[in-house]
C-alpha cells in the first residue's frame, strides 16, 4: 500500500470515527430529553424512540422499532380519532393536542412535527409528548376550589337574602301595631329598603355570576314590586322602563338599587293626586363617554324652584344624596315639568378601590 492509499484509509477511518462519535453524542442527547419522543413513518410505524418513551411503555428502544404506534401506546388496531399524526399526514402541518393516556401514565401535551425530504414530501413525523399530569391535577384542584367557593358565596347570598326577608317581614308586622301614620310609613319605607337589598342577593344566589347583577332584570323586578305596593289601586299612572342590558358589580348595584327605590317611592307616593293621569319613567343607559346615566322622572306636581337634594329634610332624599356620593356620581334635579332626577357615574371595576 502506497502512501496515498494509506492516507485515504486513515482519512476514511477518521470520518467513520467522527460519524460514530457524532451519532453517540446525538443518542446521548436524544435519550437525555425528559419528554417522550417518537419518530414515526407514514404508516404509523415507530422508527426510533428515546429512553423516556421506551421506559414509559416498559420496553427497550429496540423492541419499539417497527411497531405501530397506536398498537403499542393505545392498544388499538387503528389510529385513535384524535391522533395528531393522522391529521399531519392529511395537511402536512404541525399539530398539537392534549391526550389522556393511562398506558403512558397520565395526561400529555403531544406536538407532532412533519419530517420532509428535500422536495417537501412527508417522510414521517416527530412526536414530542410532554407530561402535563401535574398541571391537569392542579387545574382540577383549582376548579374544585372555585366551585366550593361559589357554593359558599351562594350560601352566603342565600342567607343574607333570607335575613333581609325576615327583617322586612318583622317591620311589616310591627307597623300593624302602630297607630301614628307617619311612624307607620317610616317602618314601611325601611321594609322596602330591606326588600330592595334582598332582591339583589336573591339574584346573585340564582345567577351564574356571583359578583355582577343584570340591571335590566333587577330594575324591572324592583319597579314592578314598588308599583304593586304603592300604585296597585292607581290605574291612571303608567310605569315606562328604558333600561339597557348592563351588568354592574354588587358594590355598585346595591346603592343604585336603593337610589331607584327612593326615587320611585317618592314619585309613586307624592307626584300625583288620586285622579291625575301620569307617567313615571325609569331610564338606565350607557353614554358615549362610558358613563352610566340613571334617570327617574315623572310628569307630576314637580318641585320647588329652590329645591336641593342635599338640603332636604327627607330621610329618603338625604339617602339618595349620600348613595350618589358613594358611587362617585353627580346628581342633577329638574323640577320644572314634574320631577326629574339624573345621576351620572362611571362603572366601578371589580376589585378597584373607591
Amino acid at each position: 500500500m502506497n502512501k496515498e492509499e494509506t492516507k485515504e484509509v486513515l482519512e476514511c477511518e477518521d470520518v467513520k470515527e467522527a460519524l460514530l462519535l457524532a451519532n453517540n453524542e446525538w443518542n446521548r442527547t436524544f435519550n437525555a430529553i425528559p419528554d417522550l419522543i417518537t419518530i414515526m413513518d407514514t404508516e404509523h410505524r415507530v422508527v426510533k424512540v428515546n429512553k423516556a418513551m421506551s421506559d414509559s411503555m416498559g420496553v427497550s428502544p429496540e423492541e419499539a422499532i417497527n411497531k405501530h404506534c397506536y398498537e403499542m401506546v393505545h392498544g388499538t388496531r387503528c389510529p385513535i380519532d384524535s391522533c395528531p399524526h393522522s391529521l399531519l399526514l392529511v395537511d402536512g402541518a404541525q399539530h398539537q393536542a392534549e391526550i389522556q393516556e393511562d398506558n403512558l401514565g397520565g395526561f400529555f401535551m403531544v406536538t407532532v412535527t412533519p419530517i420532509e425530504d428535500d422536495e417537501g414530501n412527508i417522510l414521517g413525523s416527530v412526536h414530542v409528548a410532554r407530561d402535563i399530569t401535574k398541571r391537569i391535577e392542579m387545574e382540577n384542584d383549582l376548579k374544585k376550589a372555585l366551585q366550593d367557593k361559589d357554593m359558599l358565596m351562594k350560601e352566603i347570598h342565600h342567607r343574607v337574602k333570607n335575613n333581609l326577608a325576615v327583617m322586612s317581614s318583622l317591620l311589616n308586622l310591627q307597623s300593624r301595631y302602630i297607630d301614628d301614620e307617619a311612624a307607620r310609613n317610616i317602618f314601611k319605607d325601611s321594609q322596602s329598603r330591606a326588600k330592595t337589598m334582598a332582591i339583589i342577593h336573591e339574584k346573585l344566589y340564582r345567577s351564574g355570576d356571583l359578583k355582577r347583577i343584570d340591571m335590566k332584570e333587577y330594575i324591572k323586578d324592583l319597579s314592578r314590586d314598588l308599583f304593586y305596593v304603592h300604585l296597585s289601586n292607581h290605574k291612571n299612572v303608567d310605569l315606562v322602563l328604558d333600561v339597557e342590558n348592563i351588568m354592574l358589580d354588587v358594590d355598585t348595584a346595591i346603592p343604585l338599587g336603593l337610589i331607584i327605590n327612593e326615587l320611585l317611592t317618592n314619585s309613586m307616593k307624592h307626584a300625583f293626586s288620586d285622579d291625575q293621569k301620569g307617567i313615571i319613567n325609569v331610564n338606565f343607559n350607557k353614554l358615549k363617554d362610558d358613563k352610566l346615566l340613571l334617570e327617574v322622572k315623572d310628569n307630576g306636581k314637580g318641585l320647588s324652584s329652590n329645591f336641593k337634594v342635599e338640603d332636604s329634610d327627607s330621610l329618603g332624599l338625604r339617602l339618595i344624596y349620600s348613595l350618589t356620593d358613594q358611587i362617585c356620581g353627580q346628581i342633577e334635579v329638574d323640577g320644572s315639568h314634574g320631577a326629574c332626577f339624573s345621576i351620572k357615574f362611571h362603572e366601578r371595576k371589580l376589585g378597584s378601590a373607591k
